[in-house]
């Protein structure tokens, strides 16, 4: 009895073992993520200089991968408390840098995610297009620019611009500017950024030619909101806050396009004209995705093919080569071709029942009761103008109770609105297979999904 009680013990602690080994230690997930860098650079001598250089030249494929690479060095950094000293040693010294080449810094994302997860802790809803503005508008990052307009000789929004175009909101009954209630509370800086930021999606409408002084604060305000959205964009892909972020793409796409809407008619035409006056075509895609059935917690795969109905021929490419590049023959033959980019965004569907234990959706945790739709993954594609197909896989661990599931694959393009596509995947989640009495007698916990 004492060996058979000694023996469970270690049967007992064995699995413990085994899960401890399964995640990389700092040393090794280190050592791993300085092998894949070694790998991408080639047979180049690895130096602060040189790693700096290749980053600033990677593709944004380059850029993904490497990423993956790092995520277990990451994740044992953030989560492993014997790394609090040199985390907090780390975040000072980005956070310094990062002030000091003027980019966003980590209190920027923390007040971006504020703004979006109260929202989340009241709907299910995507954030409208408003809160977002508001948040990057009222960001740090961007106060800045409207503070430092006392300066002698920095950009300024002329007082009479930003008048015209509050009047132009309030024509058009513009969210935000339908009402007084609306207006209020709003500190002098933030309504500043925000005006500045709805002219640009409201150009169209509101007749103004804004003065320079106003032209230079709005390309100044332009370039650093990329900056602070891409922020965004991407603490919402690392919350898995999937409505969030196909919203962020859809703010990124209208202030780009110069449109107030992603579905308008009258948006679609005008975006249409800008494009066909820059020689570009507008993109036309179309998708088709599917995902095999799997058993609970095993490796699911969906597979995405996107069609570009607007692929350029031969004569085209030639042609906006020519437009974009040196007129000799010569150098227009060593020129490399534009690339067109797209994220591929699945989103798992929030089910009524038993969503709380989907690993498709998210539950915030003391709202219980909400259950958001979740990010189950996502990909960067990209491809040449002549392209005609694009295509990729987005793996995930299935989730761990038997039922039908759906996921939305979104393809989504920021720098043109109202060209995304999406497909529904529906995918069967079986029981693994353990003997035809286990199973049966297993059936019964399984949780009624939609």
């Amino acid at each position: 009895m004492g060996k058979g009680s000694k023996g469970g013990k270690k049967q007992a602690e064995a699995p413990k073992v085994e899960e401890a080994k399964s995640k990389p230690d700092a040393a090794e997930a280190e050592a791993g993520f300085m092998k894949a860098l070694q790998r991408e650079m080639g047979d180049v001598e690895i130096t602060e200089a040189s790693v700096r250089e290749y980053i600033a030249k990677m593709t944004p494929e380059q850029r993904l991968r490497l990423q993956n690479e790092g995520k277990d060095l990451k994740q044992e950094l953030l989560t492993n408390t014997d790394h609090k000293e040199e985390l907090q040693v780390f975040r000072k010294e980005v956070n310094a840098k990062a002030e000091a080449a003027g980019l966003p810094v980590e209190k920027d994302g923390e007040h971006l995610g504020r703004k979006l997860l109260t929202h989340m802790r009241s709907s299910t809803d995507a954030p409208p297009y408003l809160l977002v503005l508001e948040a990057i508008a009222s960001c740090s990052f961007l106060v800045k620019l409207a503070v430092a307009e006392v300066r002698e000789g920095a950009p300024k929004a002329a007082p009479e611009d930003l008048a015209t175009i509050e009047e132009g909101l309030r024509r058009l009954k513009v969210h935000g500017w339908r009402s007084e209630e609306e207006e209020a509370g709003r500190a002098p800086f933030v309504r500043r950024n925000l005006l500045l930021l709805h002219f640009v999606l409201y150009c169209e409408k509101i007749e103004l030619s804004l003065q320079e002084s106003t032209q230079r604060a709005l390309s100044e305000l332009q370039h650093k909101v990329k900056t602070i959205a891409d922020m965004l964009f991407q603490y919402c892909l690392q919350n898995r806050w999937v409505k969030a972020a196909l919203t962020v793409t859809e703010v990124e796409a209208m202030l780009v396009s110069g449109v107030w809407d992603h579905k308008d008619d009258e948006c679609r035409e005008l975006m249409k004209a800008k494009w066909t006056r820059q020689g570009l075509k507008v993109p036309k895609l179309t998708i088709s995705a599917n995902a095999a059935d799997v058993e609970c917690g095993a490796q699911a795969t969906i597979k995405v093919e996107v069609t570009r109905l607007h692929a350029y021929s031969a004569e085209e490419l030639a042609e906006v080569l020519k437009d974009q590049g040196p007129t000799g023959a010569g150098k227009q033959a060593e020129q490399p071709q534009p690339k067109e980019g797209w994220w591929v965004i699945a989103e798992g569907i929030r089910t009524q029942k038993g969503a709380d234990k989907a690993k498709c959706t998210e539950v915030l945790a003391g709202e219980e009761d909400l259950s958001h739709n979740s990010l189950v993954g996502g990909q960067v594609l990209a491809c040449t103008l002549d392209a005609p197909m694009m295509a990729c896989e987005i793996n995930f661990e299935a989730p761990a109770h038997p039922g039908e599931y759906k996921v939305m694959v979104h393809v989504r393009n920021t720098g043109c609105a109202g060209v995304d596509v999406r497909r529904k995947v529906t995918f069967q989640v079986k029981q693994p297979y353990t003997g035809r009495g286990k199973a049966t007698a297993a059936a019964d916990d399984v949780p009624e999904l939609d």
